[in-house]
């Protein structure tokens, strides 16, 4: 049974064969004291049917008997038969068969009620003595499903939860079934998304033959395919920033040499080589971190982390910087806190923020750093914040800032001297640290970024 649309039809056939099932043996179950109830009941309504009948036998025979028995079985619901001691029924319609001969038999010698409970009839017999002194049993008999006294709304209630209970359980087995699967495929592919590349899905499927089982094989080819080319590009993209770093170590050794050999005039156009020979080496240095962090596992581990004397830190080495751009760096609030990470991973996330922030930051402004203490539901959190005035990013482009290689402008970026690597250094840094960051435009001007760390117990 491999195709799903199989599966979900038998289930579905399944579920309403149950449901009819446990309908039916709701309407025709009627349970054994509700039998003897009604047999008491109907018993002593025998008396005088059985009396007048006797009577009637003797005294105008057998077709007067016949349409009596009629006429008592319209009105009391209840098939009327009158029998001899030899247990023959004496209107000759044999009413009964053998169920009404031996209830017959066993009232009359009793000499009280029998009560006979077959599996589609409830046969009831009591001896009655006719005019002459002749015994005679009245038989009586119903379907098994109408031997039963009235039902009560708890009763009905009961019956109803019974039918609902095993349309639920049944329903319940074929939701389960059904989702199972998908919600493993579902945390398979968050976990991708978040880059685990290891994720796979086979396995958590187990041996299912239909087509969540295909799928899933379908998910971890891909995921094969996904994870074969994500280190193939890491690879390469390590080995390029290795291999350059040679000739730019060359390149500085022949830079200081030309500068001994070379005259005034040539001063201008080697002080640009090592312009850009500095700007190359920061360039394949932030290459080389960004890989490093992408092959780290999902968690950094390390030591507590005072994280207010690291901002402290990195906003005076910032403002430093920044007084040379005519701009500054000020730590608006800052409280105490400590979370659990790499010292080296959060100090470069905070320093490429604040970096990007002076980048863009107009003349004679201040780039504002603040740390607080904040509670997500029932989850701690360090937040530290850093807003600059300059022109913002389009709300269109904020969710791209912390790719690799993204610019908002690339004309712009390169008059200042940005790749695109410092955002995405400090976005996987947090993530690592289980936290997130986000920007966002302010109303006064000026770009936000947010970086949330979970607080150390």
């Amino acid at each position: 049974m491999n195709s799903l649309f199989l599966k979900i039809f038998l289930w579905f056939w399944l579920a309403m064969a149950l449901v009819g099932a446990a309908l039916v043996i709701s309407i025709f179950y009627v349970p054994a004291g509700d039998v003897e109830e009604w047999a008491r009941g109907t018993s002593e309504a025998l008396v005088d049917y059985g009396s007048e009948a006797a009577r009637i036998f003797e005294e105008q025979g057998r077709g007067a008997l016949g349409q009596y028995l009629t006429r008592s079985s319209s009105s009391s619901g209840v098939r009327l038969g009158l029998y001899d001691p030899a247990g023959q029924e004496l209107t000759g319609r044999a009413a009964f068969g053998g169920p009404g001969t031996r209830a017959a038999r066993r009232a009359i010698r009793s000499g009280s009620s029998e009560t006979l409970i077959a599996p589609r009839l409830v046969v009831i017999a009591h001896p009655v003595t006719g005019p002459s002194g002749r015994s005679y049993a009245l038989v009586g008999a119903v379907p098994r499903r109408l031997a039963r006294t009235e039902t009560g709304p708890w009763d009905l209630g009961f019956r109803i939860l019974g039918i609902v209970l095993t349309a639920g359980l049944v329903c319940y087995g074929l939701a389960r079934y059904l989702t199972s699967p998908l919600m493993k495929l579902q945390r398979a592919t968050r976990g991708l998304a978040q880059g685990d590349l290891d994720t796979r899905v086979g396995e958590s499927v187990g041996r299912r033959s239909d087509e969540f089982a295909d799928l899933a094989r379908d998910f971890d080819l891909m995921a094969d395919r996904i994870q074969h080319l994500v280190l193939a590009q890491r690879r390469l993209l390590q080995d390029i920033s290795h291999e350059l770093r040679s000739p730019l170590s060359r390149l500085n050794v022949a830079l200081e040499l030309a500068r001994k050999s070379a005259g005034q005039e040539a001063a201008v156009y080697l002080d640009r080589i090592e312009t850009e020979a500095e700007r190359m080496n920061h360039l394949i240095g932030e290459l080389l971190t960004l890989s490093r962090l992408e092959s780290q596992g999902p968690r950094a581990t390390g030591a507590p982390i005072a994280l207010h004397q690291l901002l402290e830190r990195v906003v005076a080495d910032a403002d430093f910087e920044a007084s040379g751009l005519k701009r500054s760096v000020r730590l608006e609030s800052s409280e105490e806190c400590q979370v659990t990470g790499s010292l080296e991973l959060l100090t470069s996330a905070v320093e490429n923020v604040v970096r990007n922030a002076i980048r863009y930051a107009p003349e004679d402004s201040t780039v504002e750093v603040t740390l607080a203490n904040e509670r997500r539901g029932s989850t701690p959190e360090a937040v530290i914040s850093i807003r600059d005035r300059g022109p913002g990013v389009p709300e269109d482009k904020l969710q791209h800032i912390f790719e690799p290689f993204y610019r908002v402008d690339d004309a712009r970026d390169r008059r200042s001297g940005g790749m695109g690597l410092g955002l995405a250094i400090a976005g996987r840094a947090v993530e690592l640290h289980g936290g997130s960051i986000a920007a966002r435009n302010t109303p006064g001007g000026g770009l936000l970024v947010e970086i949330r760390l979970p607080v150390s117990a």
